[in-house]
């Protein structure tokens, strides 16, 4: 059975950080009470290394963040903005400051309390040398108390984008203790639902908290989520009953429903996409960019890996994020022609030869084969070499890779600070695509308003493009999901109001 579901305001953290609900949520939720339905097996393909929000380095592994930690702020797959943690927050008229009021009533885990002065210590952590979201702060000078539920973000800069990075891993709140004792990484205590069990390399507990804040929207009294790389492991572990829910491929849709499983299908803020070094021999030519971009058959890629759902689109944000710029004629940079491709890398990088980096995660390896062939095809000698997600995580920040296939989450934290990053050079250049770039993100700046700032974000993605961008959208895939006939309750990446028959 197929169900698509549409993104709704849902108190649910996901994916990049963002939340798409089924209406079924309602019906689960309201037959059980709270924290009294059975536990939920989840299959995910990620594991992290650590369980502290200041130290992970990629929103991917959300699915265990979001049961032990609340953010401030919560967003959907579109970008909404809506209250979690902070009941309202306002950007001043220059943008140069933010205020903030807190939720009352909210405890961490450990009893203790939730309130402006445990803010503030964790945006010490945050911003410290330790963390790796201390970059995307970097514009934060001070964070005050200012009463016991008021904070006052000062800025260097105007914080526009400061709300959407609230609504990450920088916005997930962590017990003063827990900081101070340095014991986040295994022993994590946040303000969410789920306190954390058991850690292993296969498999990671969490037992319901009845201490939360919001427990009326709590529906299993426990989580166990699997770690599981191979796709068709998962959709057998589906099959077999060992799995309730698990993230699937769309390609497995067909054989996942005539088994009877259930498929969900959610919009996403993510893209297949393929990553190039632009500071590395050949990859630093503009036209080898291009070139690359045209070899790759997205449409066919759509039909073999895709199932004929993944939308395909030259930006990294999809048609229904508010960072979307329908201005943009994507025509020419979706163009497929091998032989123009051909051409263009005789003339200006004649003996190429790249490593694609790809996670160690069966689709993934799929896609970097696939890509691999359409470079064949152009004269540009490949190979591909699959690592662990963690490692490929490291390498890619560090800028270590000449071409990485993977899946971009260009909507986490913001796409001004994904943009900021990655329409360099290589993530650890100062040098843009195009020196206009940092012109139109400052303007996004200069508002927290959406409609505002995607005008300006959409000036400064046409621009990569313009400079052939080192950041090639293939197509954006939905969140697809399999599951148990007759559970109720889903949101993409959100077991928290799961129950299961």
């Amino acid at each position: 059975m197929r169900r698509v579901i549409l993104c709704l305001l849902v108190a649910a953290l996901v994916g990049s950080l963002t939340a798409c609900g089924s209406d079924d949520k309602k019906d689960g939720t309201s037959s059980v009470a709270p924290g009294t339905g059975k536990t939920v097996r989840w299959g995910t393909s990620t594991l992290p290394t650590t369980f502290d929000p200041a130290t992970v380095g990629s929103a991917t592994h959300i699915v265990y963040f979001g049961l032990i930690y609340d953010t401030l702020i919560h967003t959907d797959t579109n970008g909404v903005l809506t209250p979690m943690l902070a009941t309202d927050w306002k950007l001043s008229s220059d943008g140069m400051s933010l205020d903030m009021t807190l939720r009352d009533g909210v405890k961490f885990q450990d009893g203790s309390t939730f309130d402006a002065k445990a803010a503030v210590s964790n945006f010490d952590y945050m911003r410290s040398d330790k963390s790796l979201v201390a970059n995307s702060l970097a514009m934060v000078k001070s964070v005050e108390a200012t009463g016991p539920l008021a904070l006052k973000f000062m800025m260097s800069r105007p914080g526009g984008d400061l709300p959407g990075l609230l609504a990450g891993l920088a916005g997930m709140m962590s017990s003063p203790a827990s900081l101070a004792a340095g014991t986040n990484a295994t022993k994590p205590v946040g303000a969410g639902p789920f306190k954390i069990g058991t850690i292993s390399n296969a498999k990671v507990t969490f037992t319901y908290w009845d201490g939360y804040w919001n427990a009326k929207d709590i529906v299993p009294r426990s989580v166990e989520v699997s770690f599981i790389a191979d796709d068709a492991a998962r959709l057998n572990a589906l099959k077999s009953g060992q799995l309730d829910i698990a993230i699937s491929r769309a390609s497995q849709i067909p054989e996942a429903e005539a088994a009877g499983l259930e498929h969900f299908e959610i919009p996403a803020a993510t893209a297949y996409a393929v990553q190039l070094n632009a500071t590395q021999p050949g990859l630093d030519n503009p036209d080898v960019r291009r070139a690359i971009s045209m070899a790759i058959d997205r449409e066919g890629i759509n039909k073999t890996l895709g199932n004929g759902i993944c939308s395909i689109t030259a930006q990294p944000y999809n048609d229904k994020y508010w960072a979307h710029d329908k201005t943009i004629d994507e025509k020419p940079y979706l163009k497929h022609d091998v032989a123009a491709a051909k051409a263009l890398v005789a003339k200006n990088a004649p003996d190429l030869s790249l490593t694609i980096l790809a996670p160690n995660i069966t689709v993934y390896q799929h896609l970097a084969e696939v890509v691999q062939g359409d470079l064949s095809k152009i004269g540009i000698s490949a190979k591909v070499n699959a690592i662990d997600y963690v490692d490929l995580t490291t390498r890619s920040l560090k800028g270590d890779y000449q071409m990485v296939v993977t899946l971009t989450t260009p909507g986490s934290p913001d796409p001004a600070s994904w943009e900021s990053k990655y329409f360099k050079l290589s993530p650890v250049s100062d040098v843009y695509l195009d020196p206009k770039i940092p012109e139109y993100l400052a303007e996004s700046y200069l508002s927290a308003d959406p409609k505002l700032r995607a005008t300006a974000i959409g000036k400064a993605t046409n621009a990569a493009l313009e400079a052939g961008t080192n950041q090639i959208t293939i197509c954006v895939p939905p969140n697809t999901w399999l599951g148990a006939a007759g559970l109720t309750g889903f949101a993409s990446n959100d077991p928290r109001h799961v129950l299961v028959k």
